[in-house]
């Protein structure tokens, strides 16, 4: 069994693996999904979705029958279908509309290194987002990584892995790109907003 992450907002859909237990483990390399890493998006088709790749093309089309069979490896609650609570559609609501005075950010906009507006001392807060849709940064003590997307009218998303928790004093970048749902420009600055449109911090390029 390989498990792992997934978010998605009205669009845009990511999903990473974190773990593998039984034969997919194969020595000390995470497994990848390749075809379902490879997706940033999703729509409707029919009775099930398509997955789609950042180019619009089509990766895989899902649709639900039933449950999977059980395997030896694995405790049979895994066979059985997530229950749909209220808590778990909230989260997957759409975010506050972008404020009319901010730019959406682009994808292309986003590709590059940001550093938060204020500096912090001898540390290195950043964020790297790269064109082929992972992203690597730290607080200045603690490293973060990840894949994300944007749909090019201010939605973005982000996955993130474990990282270490060392005390920090530098400001929290990787917990900012996490977070956030949405990225505006505003004079040159990137702001990144949660899912209420509360303002998690502001970057520059660096």
């Amino acid at each position: 069994m390989i498990q792992g992450s997934w978010r998605a907002s009205e669009n845009l859909l990511l999903a990473s693996t974190y773990s593998a237990s039984g034969e997919c483990v194969t020595g000390t390399t995470l497994p990848r999904v390749a075809w379902l890493e490879s997706v940033t998006g999703y729509r409707a088709a029919g009775a099930g979705w398509e997955l789609t790749a950042a180019s619009g093309a089509v990766v895989a089309t899902l649709t639900i029958d039933g449950k999977p069979d059980a395997i030896p490896t694995a405790a049979e609650f895994y066979t059985e279908p997530p229950v749909i609570t209220e808590a778990m559609r909230e989260t997957l609501r759409l975010p506050a509309s972008l404020p009319p005075e901010f730019t959406p950010a682009t994808p292309d906009g986003l590709v590059g290194r940001w550093v938060p507006i204020s500096p912090s001392g001898a540390t290195d807060p950043h964020v790297l987002f790269a064109a082929d849709g992972t992203w690597t940064g730290s607080d200045g003590c603690n490293g973060g990584q990840g894949r994300w997307a944007a749909d090019g009218h201010g939605a973005l998303l982000a996955t993130a892995g474990a990282s270490t928790l060392i005390a920090c004093e530098g400001a929290p970048v990787p917990s900012w790109v996490s977070e956030a749902r949405v990225a505006a420009v505003d004079g040159g600055v990137l702001r990144l907003l949660d899912a209420v449109r509360a303002e998690l911090g502001q970057l520059k390029r660096y």
